[in-house]
């Protein structure tokens, strides 16, 4: 299940985008595709500063 937080981040980024609401299926896959994206920057980067802790430790 998604995160909340990389919910309304992709919420936030569609908005800018100024995307049209008119083909409403374009939008909401365009949405589900930033949710997975912000998702996996974000373990991406856990999993950069886990090896750096474990490097410098």
């Amino acid at each position: 299940m998604p995160d909340t937080h990389h919910e309304m981040e992709a919420d936030k980024i569609l908005s800018a985008l100024s995307l049209s609401a008119s083909d409403e299926q374009a939008l909401l896959q365009g949405r589900r595709l930033l949710v997975e994206a912000l998702e996996q920057a974000e373990q991406r980067g856990r999993q950069i500063l886990g090896n750096q802790k474990e490097s410098s430790g």
